[in-house]
């Protein structure tokens, strides 16, 4: 089964119809975990940063955003993370990779050996192939 980390770009187009390309692409990842031939795993760092973008840039309430954390976490083929490899971090941040969210994401990809991350983010994407990272899209 393929497990996949999700960036907080992928999760805000799939709650939201910012873009609706985007929005299908991520859908259908969903649709994949849900069908049990996907592991997504969410970072607690994605969690804060849709949180974040969801009540200060969509106006959402903390009861709504609250709503949408627990049903996301509720979702079949849904697995939160927490386990981060500071070492790492420091080792490609801010050097190789300039934002610190994504150098964290990468840190996990790392340290748990994962199959790629999902992300819209095209910077992210070239940094992560330098890092010899897959990339979901």
């Amino acid at each position: 089964m393929t497990a996949v980390l999700i960036d907080t770009n992928v999760l805000v187009s799939f709650l939201t119809d910012r873009n609706k390309r985007q929005q299908e692409s991520a859908s259908a990842l969903f649709e994949t975990a849900t069908r049990g031939h996907a592991d997504l795993l969410v970072h607690q760092i994605v969690l804060r940063e849709m949180v974040y973008v969801l009540m200060n840039l969509y106006d959402m309430d903390s009861a709504t955003v609250a709503s949408i954390v627990d049903e996301l976490l509720a979702m079949p083929g849904i697995q939160p993370v927490d386990v981060l490899s500071w070492s790492t971090v420091l080792e490609i941040w801010p050097e190789r990779i300039p934002d610190f969210a994504d150098a964290c994401l990468t840190a996990v990809a790392k340290h748990v050996r994962l199959d790629a991350i999902a992300t819209f983010d095209h910077r992210f994407v070239k940094r992560l192939r330098k890092e010899g990272m897959a990339c979901y899209w």
